[in-house]
């Protein structure tokens, strides 16, 4: 049975993702984050204390861009690097226009290659060893 104060925190019904708060989380951070107007979360979440976000609030965050998008539908053959390619973004800014690329599970047993780097003592910059 949900209480009165779980009512409050959760969306009704959003039409965007659902973000968990954690700590650190402010409404600010969520915009840049996910690429959106801080206008369009407020107006999206008004149960929320801008000012006392609480751990584990559910904010919905809209999907609807400030800017002009495409869509794509993933076809059976498809793979990440030809979608990047066919549309000239980077992972990053593909992630945040669809955050759920990152929750995306990596099947058990991949290797991943990480380069070998180290900081430049003069200017702390990341140098490839590679």
């Amino acid at each position: 049975m949900r209480s009165e104060d779980d009512e409050r925190r959760t969306p009704v019904q959003c039409r965007g993702y659902i973000h968990v708060v954690e700590q650190g989380d402010t409404l600010y951070k969520l915009a840049r984050k996910y690429d959106v107007r801080l206008f369009d979360i407020m107006r999206l979440n008004p149960y929320i204390n801008v000012y006392n976000l609480q751990i584990g609030d559910e904010i919905c965050i809209p999907t609807m861009a400030a800017r002009p998008e495409k869509t794509y539908v993933v076809n059976e053959g498809d793979d990440l690097s030809r979608i990047l390619e066919a549309f000239g973004v980077d992972f990053q800014t593909l992630a945040r226009w669809n955050p759920t690329l990152m929750e995306l599970e990596l099947p058990v047993g991949l290797i991943l290659k990480m380069p070998m780097e180290r900081r430049n003592e003069n200017t702390g910059a990341l140098q490839d060893n590679g």
